[in-house]
């Protein structure tokens, strides 16, 4: 259905709108537009409001009675920010002139007015009003795609969260707001009846690129451990072929660098072996005890064959282990990251919490109390023999 789109004018003189109505129809006919008369600045404001998807302009006069055309073109702006509006006025008061500068009009047009200008000032206002409504109409779409994007992620790695007896996992994966996807991903894996290993990534920059590359790299990370399946046994290894494997597939790409840590987890020995790659340090609590899990390893992607390292912990039933990535502790614009100590501290006082209340308290005591980047929090706690089944 082709709506036909409308014109509003506003003055408290009928003479006024009715002459420049006649003008307008003259120059522009009746087809592009229709044209919307009102000589009460209220009930024109109603009616805008109303009517905001299909009025494109309001021409009001600057000196009325019941309201100023710069408070008429305030509440306009209010209404949509789309809508054009242009003050027509026959003073030179300053002051006024200045409130509706701030009312952010369009342009002024003085009585008594030219045809030119008003051609001009119209046709600019259908033209740069059709723009931003196509921007808007545009910047919707890419949102819905973006937030399609970040649904299938969470579908993609959520299918990988696996049932273990022995252990108790816990996700929290959040993209960043403004993209509704980013780079970060991660992986559960169980290797046989005893060992299983965990991933995560964090691929640098934000929105749509970085969630391509992490689902790309996962896939990339599937077919490496098909070609060499004992790798994940040794996340030291596993980091060393990962990254000399990157260094090749992203060789075009030397700027996406890419965090990640490894673990594996034997469940008959009780042991955990973790490996690095610039990550923030995996946190692990052995009997109430928290220790900080770091390897000193380079990122993914900077060098090919670079050297990797691991740690090596035991663990007892009722130990718990956090990984997460940067977004979680620091808050780019401000310059801001949360201390060892601090994060620590956070987490000792919520042992029981479940890790979404774990994350919304590490949120609030970020500047400006939200997330400036992709954040994913993995708990895993080890759990006591009665628990299993």
């Amino acid at each position: 259905m082709n709506t036909k789109y409308e014109l509003v004018l506003v003055d408290d003189e009928s003479r006024v709108t009715e002459a420049l109505e006649r003008e307008i129809r003259h120059i522009f006919g009746d087809e592009r537009f229709s044209i919307k008369a009102f000589n009460d600045p209220l009930i024109s404001a109603k009616y805008i409001a109303d009517n905001r998807d299909s009025v494109f302009l309001v021409i009001s006069d600057l000196r009325m009675p019941a309201m100023s055309g710069s408070e008429l073109l305030t509440l306009v702006r209010k209404a949509s920010p789309e809508i054009q509006t242009i003050l027509l006025t026959a003073y030179t008061d300053i002051e006024d002139i200045q409130k509706a500068i701030m009312a952010s009009i369009q342009s002024l047009l003085f009585k008594p007015w030219t045809r030119d200008s008003l051609e001009t000032e119209i046709a600019k206002a259908y033209e740069l009003w059709n723009i931003r409504r196509e921007n808007t109409l545009l910047a919707s779409r890419i949102d819905s795609m973006l937030k399609e994007a970040g649904e299938f992620q969470k579908r993609l790695f959520a299918s990988t969260i696996p049932s273990i007896s022995e252990l108790q996992i816990e996700v929290s994966f959040i993209p960043f707001e403004t993209f509704h996807c980013g780079g970060d991903f991660f992986e559960f894996r169980r290797l046989d009846d005893n060992n299983f290993f965990v991933i995560l990534g964090d691929v640098a920059g934000h929105g749509l690129k970085s969630a391509m590359m992490a689902v790309m790299l996962k896939t990339a990370m599937d077919e490496l451990i098909a070609l060499e399946p004992g790798l994940p046994e040794t996340p030291d290894l596993f980091l060393s072929s990962l990254n000399n494997y990157y260094c090749q597939l992203l060789r075009n790409e030397p700027e996406v660098l890419i965090d990640l840590v490894a673990v594996t987890i034997s469940i008959e020995k009780k042991r955990l072996s973790v490996a690095n790659a610039g990550m923030p340090s995996v946190i692990y609590v052995h009997q109430a005890l928290p220790e900080f899990l770091s390897g000193g390893n380079p990122m993914l992607g900077a060098f090919i064959d670079a050297p990797f390292t691991q740690v090596e912990r035991e663990f007892v039933p009722g130990d718990r282990l956090f990984l997460f990535t940067d977004g979680l502790i620091e808050s780019v614009p401000h310059f801001f990251t949360m201390k060892g100590p601090e994060v620590i501290s956070t987490l000792q006082t919520m042992p029981e919490q479940p890790i979404e209340d774990i994350v919304a308290t590490f949120r609030s005591a970020l500047p400006g109390g939200c997330f400036t980047d992709d954040v994913t929090l993995m708990s895993i706690l080890f759990l006591p023999e009665a628990s299993h089944g």
